[in-house]
């Protein structure tokens, strides 16, 4: 396979933080900080891996909360999401502030995602697939087998949409295109257990192929 995907759950909501790297070249991308990452960070020492990219799938900010400090740690790794994800930030509300989330604290994007782009990782090939409907802005990420699929997807569950930016018939026609991929694909979502799209195409209660 060449590569190893490690999760670690961080911060108040219980968010999947993804460490992905090539096992041969040791380039790594952090997913996804909502919080501390204590285990994986031990990791990235362990395997002395470089620490290229820290992306996001987008910016409510249980997913961005920890990314201040990784960035101090890794100076060299490059912030990425969606530019569309710059007015999510600024609309964070009341209850990130509650959770002492500062929108400021991410620092300026190194460069913004877009959809259908290939980034190397190593050997890894990271597709982009802008799956919006959650926020304006979510990005999924392809690779082998696997999609990271952030708060688009879940196992048995599909992302809210009565946030900022949020609409259910662009999600829905987001998740449309997501089961489009082989059946096969492993799913990480953004909260909760792995899945895949076979399963949720069967089972998923709030979105089935039967609904296309």
């Amino acid at each position: 396979m060449g590569y190893k995907i490690e999760l670690e759950v961080s911060g108040a909501l219980r968010t999947n933080t993804y460490l992905l790297y090539d096992e041969q070249t040791k380039e790594a991308a952090l997913f996804d900080v909502g919080g501390k990452i204590k285990k994986l960070l031990q990791i990235i020492k362990d395997e002395q891996l470089e620490v290229k990219y820290i992306f996001c799938t987008h910016l409510h900010f249980d997913h961005a909360q920890g990314v201040d400090k990784v960035r101090k740690l890794f100076p060299e790794a490059k912030l990425a999401f969606h530019e569309k994800e710059l007015a999510v930030l600024e609309n964070c509300g009341p209850f990130a502030k509650m959770f002492g989330f500062n929108p400021k604290s991410l620092g300026t994007c190194d460069f913004f995602l877009k959809d259908d782009e290939v980034h190397k990782l190593g050997n890894i090939d990271l597709k982009t697939i802008l799956a919006p409907g959650h926020t304006p802005g979510s990005i999924c990420f392809y690779f082998e087998d696997s999609l990271i699929s952030g708060d688009v997807l879940f196992c048995r569950g599909v992302g809210r949409t009565d946030l900022y930016g949020g609409s259910y018939e662009t999600l829905l026609s987001s998740l449309s295109k997501l089961y489009e991929l082989p059946e096969s694909t492993k799913v990480y979502p953004g909260h909760g257990e792995f899945t895949n799209i076979g399963d949720e195409k069967e089972e998923n209660p709030f979105f089935s192929i039967h609904d296309i």
